[in-house]
């Protein structure tokens, strides 16, 4: 019989960090996933995927259906985020774990991280259940650049935005 280690705890990762998501939790507090890959799909109806490597979390509930932001962070954010994750931590509750503060989304619910460089907001996501690990997927509606807003309409390119560009 193997020795595995209890549900729930998870041994420090080897990635950086590609960026947070953020929704709000059934009790309404905002929540943040690290997130390890984004895939961004331009044109007339943009679209993003993204892992979601929370699934075992019991923080990390999320419904069919529901907005999310995903939220890209300054490189200089990316030592506390991956200090965090060294403590086997992938679900946060946005306020109290990270440094940062929420604002509600225009055209998503979800939490904005205001001092991100990046907010992509995502509508009508899905889960979607993969062999390897489950990917989260939703429709961009709207995207801030260091407090611009942006429309993915007049920006079909959306991996042209700095920060994401390479």
């Amino acid at each position: 019989m193997m020795n595995e280690p209890p549900f729930g705890t998870k041994a420090p990762v080897a990635w950086r960090p590609a960026g947070l998501i953020s929704w709000y939790g059934p009790d309404g507090t905002p929540l943040v996933l690290v997130t390890s890959w984004i895939a961004l799909v331009g044109g007339s109806l943009p679209r993003l995927r993204t892992a979601w490597c929370g699934r075992f979390d019991s923080d990390s509930r999320y419904w069919p259906g529901g907005d999310f932001i995903l939220n890209v962070p300054h490189e200089s954010d990316l030592e506390t985020i991956g200090s965090i994750m060294d403590k086997g931590k992938f679900c946060l509750h946005a306020e109290d774990e990270l440094p940062y503060s929420c604002l509600s989304g225009i055209a998503a619910t979800a939490p904005r991280l205001l001092e991100c460089a990046v907010q992509i907001e995502c509508v009508a996501g899905r889960l979607i259940e993969t062999d390897f690990e489950a990917e989260l997927c939703g429709d961009v509606a709207r995207v801030h650049r260091d407090g611009v807003n942006l429309d993915s309409f007049e920006i079909p390119d959306l991996c042209a935005i700095d920060p994401l560009s390479p």
